[in-house]
């Protein structure tokens, strides 16, 4: 069962980066250029449109990207708190709870985010502080909302894991950011080197 196990983790880091690879290199191939001198200037509402759907679609490969390293951690987690089967099985479920939480909320703050640019950005024609402050209080509201609702997923871990294990678990989540962080390190690098 260790063999499978190994076989499955490395079959997943492999899809993994590659899946970073192949996301970095998307994403740097398209990056605008700017244009050659005494060139005709694109309209900025072409380019604005281009980078609507350049940033669409850098979403859902980042969305999928997330899923992958969710799957990731989720098999790591056995060997890294030294669950057995059962407390694995019983553990799983939260562990998703959290994951879903997380990315659920992050999400809607990017989204909020997102709006707050688009309003303040250079280009609005007049400034909407009404929208602004409806916006701004909406994202109070999230950051409070989302605060308490991890609060409650890390609760409900916590109160399956002993103590040792929930510092594990701490030590573990941050290793495992870590470690995407230097996967996608290493793929936009990689990506890089093939666009030039």
């Amino acid at each position: 069962m260790r063999t499978a196990h190994r076989r499955t983790r490395t079959l997943i880091i492999a899809v993994l980066a590659a899946a970073c690879t192949s996301a970095a290199v998307a994403a740097a191939a398209q990056d605008p250029q700017p244009p050659p001198a005494g060139t005709a200037r694109v309209r900025p509402e072409l380019r604005q449109g281009q980078g609507r759907s350049a940033q669409q679609a850098d979403r859902l490969e980042i969305a999928e990207l997330q899923r992958l390293f969710d799957a990731y951690m989720v098999m790591q987690a056995q060997e890294a708190l030294q669950l057995d089967d059962v407390q694995f099985g019983q553990f799983l479920p939260k562990l998703k709870a959290l994951q879903e939480t997380r990315r659920r909320n992050e999400q809607a703050r990017t989204q909020l985010v997102g709006e707050l640019g688009r309003l303040t950005a250079p280009s609005a024609a007049t400034l909407d502080e009404a929208a602004l402050r409806d916006r701004l209080r909406a994202l109070q509201e999230l950051e409070s909302r989302s605060a308490a609702e991890l609060r409650r997923a890390y609760d409900t871990i916590d109160q399956q894991l002993d103590v040792r294990r929930q510092a594990r678990f701490r030590v573990f989540e941050q290793n495992m950011e870590r470690r995407k962080l230097q996967l996608m390190l290493r793929a936009r690098r990689g990506a890089a080197g093939q666009v030039l």
